[in-house]
């Protein structure tokens, strides 16, 4: 191990390597948190680094395994995201290094795929407004807007959005029937609800129609950044304020735990058919069959399901199902014939 200092001792290279892994860091710095984002990065063997997230030293005979290991250390927490969000770090100093390290770390900008972003609002002045702060954001791209339910779901089908802001109000619907109209066709992608207040009686309906955030049209841009980032790590997009308000319905609906109840709202319908699914046993291959969904969307539907519940695996996500009786679960008998 070498400490680099940036000295003329120091080799280009070595310099370029030191910049790309202090941008990973302060760029996860920006989404957790300066001290979450340390105390990831100083798990790597050989990585150190000073209190401000500015890389001090490294194994130089390896950077590709310090690089590749601080990703896998932040897509434990995070996801697949992880890797994207390396990807925008590192991609203003690829041209100060071997464009052939970036593609090893899987870090080059020929597969850096930001989201893809619908925005739905029929008054003008906010949804220009709302797209002009979106393209401020490098994880963002926005692919298309529209002003009714109508057009939304047909851009849906042409642009194929992951996420989509939708506003409450629409000339011919809701946002709650927007949400159930994209998500049949479109089950993968991601629903953020805008209304103009946070006591909107329709926020419990849009959260059952599949929508994962909520959102009042007065919120500050850094919340919305944090909420957006959030749900690209498949968290549900609530305020804290919102969340009380969910856990006091679900308090007086059910007799589930107030906490499990608000971790359940979390899931789209979607997801809580395949979670019913997990606790009857099913593979991946039974769950597409019963549901008439591809096995990838099974797949999308699982991942999301454990990140959301905060479960390593399956099991643990079936065992949550059955001890809290998500079930009206047909028996495993039926799945003898498929």
């Amino acid at each position: 191990m070498q400490i680099l200092t940036g000295s003329e001792d120091s080799p280009p290279e070595g310099a370029s390597i030191r910049e790309i892994i202090t941008a990973v860091v302060k760029r996860f710095a920006r989404l957790a948190g300066m001290s979450t984002a340390l105390n990831v990065a100083r798990k790597v063997p050989q990585l150190k680094v000073d209190d401000s997230g500015n890389v001090l030293e490294y194994d130089i005979h390896n950077p590709l395994g310090t690089i590749t290991l601080l990703i896998d250390q932040y897509e434990v927490l995070y996801g697949e995201i992880a890797r994207e969000l390396a990807r925008q770090a590192s991609q203003p100093l690829a041209t100060l290094t071997d464009d052939k390290l970036l593609r090893e770390a899987g870090l080059s900008n020929e597969t850096a795929i930001p989201m893809r972003v619908l925005v739905v609002d029929d008054y003008t002045l906010f949804r220009d407004a709302l797209i002009d702060l979106l393209e401020t954001q490098p994880d963002l791209k926005v692919v298309g807007q529209a002003d009714s339910m109508s057009d939304a779901v047909a851009l849906t089908r042409k642009v194929l959005p992951n996420l989509v802001l939708i506003n409450m109000t629409l000339p011919d619907g809701t946002g709650v029937d927007a949400t159930r109209a994209i998500l049949a066709e479109k089950p993968d992608t991601k629903i953020v609800v805008f209304t103009r207040s946070s006591e909107d009686d329709q926020l419990f309906e849009a959260i059952r129609a599949g929508a994962i955030g909520y959102l009042t049209r007065h919120v500050r841009a850094t919340e919305l950044f944090k909420t957006l980032q959030g749900v690209m790590r498949g968290e549900a997009g609530i305020s804290g304020a919102t969340a009380r308000r969910i856990l006091d319905e679900f308090a007086r609906l059910t007799p589930i735990h107030a906490e499990d109840a608000a971790t359940l709202t979390t899931l789209t319908t979607r997801e809580v058919d395949v979670l019913r699914e997990l606790a009857n046993g099913a593979s991946n291959q039974m769950i597409a069959q019963r549901l008439e969904i591809s096995e990838n969307t099974v797949k999308h539907h699982v991942r999301n399901i454990l990140s959301k519940l905060h479960f390593r695996n399956r099991r643990e996500a079936a065992d949550y199902a059955r001890r809290h009786d998500i079930k009206s679960i047909p028996s495993p008998s039926t799945y003898k014939s498929q």
